[in-house]
């Protein structure tokens, strides 16, 4: 019986951290049924290159779900950071 995978049918944007455990877990069910039949060989070097990418990807998923008022400040530390380092390197050539 094949489980209903709403998750692998949003968009990219629309997907939350719950959305990859999810994933993870259907991932995991087909590696078990893969052991079942052809055994652990049959897995051993994919399964830790399929985990880091579910370890990736919760990663950027978690970044996307930071509310706006963080993202907004975070673009204006980045800003500040840009204008901070701007202004040392005109009074570098100014004192030049």
């Amino acid at each position: 019986m094949e489980v209903a995978m709403p998750a692998l049918d949003k968009a990219a944007s629309e997907l939350s951290v719950t959305d990859v455990y999810d994933i993870a877990a259907v991932v995991g069910q087909e590696f078990e049924r893969i052991i079942d039949v052809f055994g652990c060989d049959a897995i051993a070097k994919l399964m830790p290159k399929v985990v880091r990418l579910l370890e990736l990807l919760e990663v950027l998923v978690s970044r996307n779900q930071l509310d706006p008022e963080m993202e907004e400040l975070r673009l204006e530390l980045d800003r500040l950071r840009l204008e901070r380092i701007d202004r040392i390197d005109r009074e570098r050539k100014h004192q030049q």
